[in-house]
């Protein structure tokens, strides 16, 4: 039997391993013939099913069944919240929606020559190392020797990162703002994943991570720069409905890397509906869901964070939450950073700017000239309750329901 055509029905009987699960559901966003292999094994298991004597399933089947049955968080109090009230009170869809790209920038304005180089390095280095990391690739086989060789060769993500981030940059703010974007919201974690892949513990689960923030940083980086990659920019402004599932399927019981801090990801309320309508927006929504795990990632004191997405709980708005157990002083440090008290510690400062990241975004997403007003509009935030911390963001929904596509 053709190799593809065993791994879904592998799949469907739920007796692949938990690894290569992950990686054939990576496959799928991009592979005609998976998909077409996928729809085939359905159609025979259902056939089968009428015939078939129950059997009972297996140790794997029921560690992964019990691992995605997990009770989910009760988000009930929160919603119900002061912050959310008044969001609900003040939350306005506008008549023209934001669809991305107001935060591009040219990198050529960037008048340090050096990040301008290194970040130009970077996207090609990325493009070339997509490829090796998709769906079909070997190292999804699990042959890892291309992968590994390439990595070895490229300069190191981790301190390219490290260098760039102590670069001096000019005080033209769309610039800066492209710049950190590109730099802190999905690299350090995408950094993280290919050291670990060239070492001797990595295993299949770390390609698949690796795929989706590659795929993320380009498209952060198009999104961020408009004369890094025109062409493919192009296709990113068109209109293509992206799915909340998109973003569930990416982040759902991944392990998320801020440049040490490590965080398992769980999440259980994501509706399967559009919320964004072009990749330039999901670009965008995607770059603020890092900054959100990227700050909650250090701090959870269980070794676990929470993002979900909710709609409906207010009227024609999509709600980002990221939510974890955090100890108290913990709490009063990130209270600090959201309220842009000055640290002197690098890190800590780093962490200004993943908030900074998101106001910036809100000013765009909705319109306003005054962080103030969005602030006490609550549209968007932190709150602690019952030792949890909650930071949000809101976004305007999409009105006309749609299937949503390939991010």
């Amino acid at each position: 039997m053709d190799t593809l055509d065993q791994k879904a029905l592998d799949y469907t009987l739920g007796v692949l391993p938990k690894e290569e699960s992950l990686l054939f559901e990576a496959m799928l966003e991009e592979n005609e013939d998976a998909r077409t292999s996928l729809a085939h094994a359905q159609e025979d298991c259902a056939n089968l099913a009428l015939s078939s004597k129950p059997k009972s399933l297996g140790q794997e089947v029921k560690q992964r069944i019990l691992e995605n049955c997990q009770p989910k968080l009760n988000f009930d109090p929160f919603l119900e919240s002061k912050p959310i009230q008044i969001l609900r009170k003040n939350f306005a869809n506008p008549s023209d929606r934001y669809v991305g790209g107001g935060g591009c920038a040219s990198l050529k304005d960037v008048e340090n020559a050096r990040v301008q180089d290194e970040l130009n390095r970077l996207y090609d280095d990325l493009i070339t190392l997509s490829p090796l990391v998709a769906g079909d690739s070997n190292a999804c086989d699990g042959d890892m020797a291309a992968l590994q060789s390439t990595l070895k060769n490229m300069p190191s993500f981790t301190q390219s990162l490290d260098a760039l981030i102590k670069q001096p940059l000019e005080e033209r703010s769309s610039e800066i703002q492209s710049v950190h974007r590109s730099l802190f919201s999905s690299m350090p974690s995408l950094s993280f994943f290919s050291d670990r892949l060239i070492g001797d513990s990595c295993s299949m689960g770390d390609v698949r991570r690796l795929f989706y923030l590659c795929r993320d940083q380009l498209k952060i980086m198009r999104a961020s720069f408009s004369d890094i990659d025109p062409d493919r920019l192009i296709d990113d402004e068109k209109l293509r409905l992206h799915s909340a599932g998109l973003l569930q399927t990416k982040w759902w019981g991944a392990e998320h890397a801020y440049f040490s801090s490590k965080g398992k990801v769980r999440c259980g309320h994501f509706f399967d509906e559009p919320v964004t309508e072009r990749c330039v927006e999901f670009a965008e929504y995607d770059a603020n869901m890092y900054c959100l795990a990227n700050l909650l990632a250090p701090r959870s004191s269980n070794g676990e964070f929470h993002l979900e997405l909710i709609k409906d709980a207010v009227p024609n708005c999509t709600l980002a939450i990221a939510t974890a157990e955090m100890k108290q002083d913990k709490h009063n440090e990130l209270e600090k950073i959201v309220n842009e008290t000055k640290y002197p510690n690098a890190s800590l400062q780093n962490d200004q700017v993943l908030w900074q990241l998101i106001e910036e975004s809100m000013v765009r997403a909705h319109k306003h000239s005054s962080l103030s007003e969005l602030r006490n509009e609550s549209l968007f935030g932190y709150h602690r309750m019952n030792g949890l911390t909650y930071l949000w963001f809101a976004w305007s929904a999409i009105e006309n329901i749609q299937d949503g596509t390939d991010a």
